[in-house]
C-alpha cells in the first residue's frame, strides 16, 4: 500500500488472553479492521510465536496462567524494542494498569469491552507510536528535536515545565526565564515556571489577555522580540517592569487548536541580542514541550474517561455511560430531588435454598441471575442501583431522561419473569431445590432523592425516598412470579399492558392501605 509516497504495511497484531472468547472478539474485530492477527493461549505461547515472527503489536491479558500479561511484553520486548503493548485488565486494579503503562504499555481497555472500543484503543495506540516515530526522524535533522524524548517522557506539567526552563537557560543564556499559563477559570495568565523570580510573587502574578507584553503576544498569537532596552523599544518601554533587560522575548505556545499561554525570556546587564535565528530555535524547542503538555493532558483525559466510565458502568449500560461521558455530565458530584420510577425484584424462598445448595453453586446461580437481570435493566436504559443479597434495585428515569420511565421498568419487569423462568428451568435440572424459588417484583413511581451518599472514604450513588420503600414492600408482597405495581405506575402506563385491580394493601411502615396493581404481560 502505498499513501502520500511512503510505503504503508499492514500491521501484525498478537493477541494472548487465557479465554478463548476474548481472544476470538480480539481476532474477528481487528481483523475486520484491517490487521492480520495471530492469537496465542497464554505468555509462553506468545513468547514462542514472536521468536519466529515479527509483531508490530501485543494485546494481552494481564492475569494468566503462568506468565501474566507484563512479564510477556517485558520479554517480547527485550527483542523487539519497538513492538507497542496494549493491555486487557479485568479483574486487576486500574493501579495496575496504570503501573503497566509505566513500564512501556501504550494503553490499557478494561472487560468488558466491545469491538468498537477495542479498535479504537489499537487505532489510537499505532498512531500514537507513528507520532513517535515522526518525532524520532525529524530529530536526525534538527540536532534540537532530541529534547522532544526529554519532554515526552515527563510525567508531569512540572517536569516538562523544568525541563524547558533549563534547556531555555543553555541554549539562550537568558538570566530571566517564565512560562505562563492561560487559567481558563480565571481568565488570565498566570506563572507556572520560572527561573530568576522570586518565587512569593510568583502566585501574585495575573495579567489577562490584552494586558502587558505578555498579554498582548497571548492575544495577537504572535512573538515579539525586544532589544536594546526600553529606549529602543518606545512602543513597550512603559511595560518593561526591569530597566536593565537588554533584551527579550514574549513566545506564545500554540497548540493545534488553542492557546496554551506565553513563555518570556530576557538577558540582563550585557549580552548578545535576540534575532530571528532565536525565534525558529524557540519555535522548534516550544513545539516539542507544547506537543508532550498535550499528549499528557490526552493521556491524562483518557486516564479520567476510562475511570469515570468503569465507575459508571456499574450503574447504567455502556451506551448511556457514553453519553454522560460525551456531555461532560459528572455522577459523582450530584444530589438532586426527581421524579423517577423504581423496580426492585427480590428471590422468593430464598432463605431455604441456601441451605440446600453449596455456596459455590449458590454464588454461580446468583452471577448468573444477576448479570441477566442488568443487561434487562441496560436494555430499557435504566440504573442499576444495587444487588442486596437475593435482590436487585433499579430506576428509571435518571440520569438520562426518558419518556415514559413507568412503561420502561413495566417492560424490564416482564422481561425479568420471563427470563427468570428460563434460568430456573435451566438450574432446577441440576439440582431440584431450585424449584422452590420465585420472583417478585415491586414498581413504584414519584419525586425521589437521587445522588451521593456516605462519607469521603466511601460513598454510593443511590435513591432515597419513600417510593424506594415501597417498590421494595411491594416485591415482598407479591407472589412468585408477580408484578405489583402502585397507582402512580399505573396510571402512567401506556395502553398496550394488561394491568389488573388488585385489593388495597396496607405495606409494612405505611399509615395507611393503598391501591396496588398486578401486571399481568404487555
Amino acid at each position: 500500500m502505498r499513501k502520500y509516497g511512503v510505503f504503508m504495511t499492514i500491521k501484525n497484531i498478537l493477541v494472548t488472553d487465557d479465554e478463548g472468547m476474548i481472544t476470538r472478539l480480539c481476532r474477528k474485530s481487528l481483523s475486520c479492521a484491517g490487521y492480520l492477527v495471530s492469537t496465542a493461549d497464554g505468555g509462553e505461547d506468545a513468547l514462542a510465536r514472536a521468536s519466529s515472527e515479527r509483531f508490530d503489536m501485543l494485546v494481552t491479558d494481564m492475569l494468566m496462567p503462568g506468565m501474566n500479561g507484563l512479564e510477556t511484553f517485558m520479554a517480547i520486548k527485550e527483542k523487539h524494542r519497538d513492538i507497542i503493548g496494549v493491555l486487557i485488565t479485568g479483574h486487576g486494579t486500574m493501579d495496575m494498569a496504570i503501573e503497566a503503562m509505566g513500564h512501556g504499555f501504550s494503553s490499557f481497555i478494561r472487560k468488558p469491552f466491545t469491538s468498537r472500543e477495542l479498535v479504537q484503543i489499537v487505532n489510537d495506540s499505532f498512531q500514537k507510536a507513528a507520532l513517535k516515530e515522526e518525532n524520532s526522524r525529524l530529530r536526525t535533522l534538527i540536532p534540537l528535536f532530541s529534547l522532544g524524548e526529554k519532554f515526552i517522557a515527563s510525567h508531569s506539567e512540572k517536569e516538562i515545565f523544568n525541563e524547558l526552563i533549563e534547556t531555555l537557560y543553555r541554549q539562550t543564556g537568558s538570566q530571566r526565564i517564565s512560562i505562563m499559563i492561560y487559567d481558563e477559570k480565571e481568565g488570565c495568565l498566570r506563572v507556572k515556571a520560572a527561573r530568576g523570580m522570586k518565587e512569593d510573587i510568583m502566585p501574585d502574578i495575573r495579567i489577562r489577555p490584552g494586558e502587558m507584553i505578555a498579554g498582548k503576544v497571548f492575544e495577537k498569537g504572535e512573538p515579539l522580540i525586544l532589544n536594546g532596552g526600553p529606549e529602543e523599544n518606545l512602543e513597550f518601554a512603559d511595560l518593561l517592569r526591569s530597566k536593565n533587560i537588554i533584551a527579550a522575548i514574549s513566545f506564545p505556545l500554540k497548540a493545534k487548536d488553542r492557546k496554551l499561554g506565553v513563555l518570556n525570556i530576557s538577558k540582563t546587564g550585557i549580552g548578545v541580542p535576540f534575532s530571528s535565528s532565536d525565534i525558529e530555535m524557540l519555535s522548534i524547542i516550544c513545539g516539542q514541550a507544547v506537543m508532550a503538555l498535550e499528549n499528557l493532558r490526552f493521556m491524562e483525559e483518557k486516564a479520567d474517561k476510562i475511570r469515570m466510565r468503569t465507575i459508571l458502568e456499574q450503574y447504567v449500560s455502556p451506551k448511556v455511560a457514553d453519553i454522560l461521558i460525551s456531555h461532560g455530565q459528572d455522577l459523582m458530584g450530584v444530589g438532586e430531588k426527581k421524579r423517577i420510577t423504581v423496580l426492585f425484584a427480590d428471590i422468593r424462598n430464598f432463605t431455604p435454598l441456601v441451605q440446600n445448595l453449596s455456596l459455590e453453586t449458590l454464588r454461580a446461580f446468583l452471577n448468573e441471575f444477576y448479570h441477566l437481570l442488568s443487561e434487562i435493566v441496560f436494555k430499557f436504559n435504566g440504573t442499576l442501583d444495587k444487588f442486596m443479597g437475593d435482590a436487585l434495585l433499579a430506576y428509571f428515569g435518571a440520569p438520562i431522561h426518558l419518556e415514559s420511565p413507568e412503561n420502561s421498568a413495566a417492560s424490564s419487569a416482564i422481561m425479568m419473569r420471563k427470563i427468570f423462568k428460563k434460568l430456573k428451568e435451566k438450574w432446577a435440572a441440576e439440582n431440584k431445590a431450585i424449584n422452590q424459588i420465585g420472583l417478585g417484583i415491586g414498581i413504584s413511581s414519584g419525586e425521589i432523592f437521587l445522588g451521593n451518599v456516605g462519607s469521603q472514604r466511601r460513598f454510593d450513588y443511590t435513591v432515597l425516598g419513600v417510593d424506594v420503600n415501597i417498590a421494595q414492600r411491594l416485591a415482598t408482597e407479591a407472589a412468585s412470579g408477580e408484578i405489583l405495581a402502585t397507582q402512580s405506575v399505573k396510571i402512567k402506563m401506556g395502553p398496550e399492558f394488561h394491568v389488573k385491580d388488585e385489593s388495597s394493601r396496607l405495606l409494612k411502615g405505611m399509615k395507611a392501605a393503598m391501591p396496588v396493581y398486578s401486571i399481568s404481560g404487555q
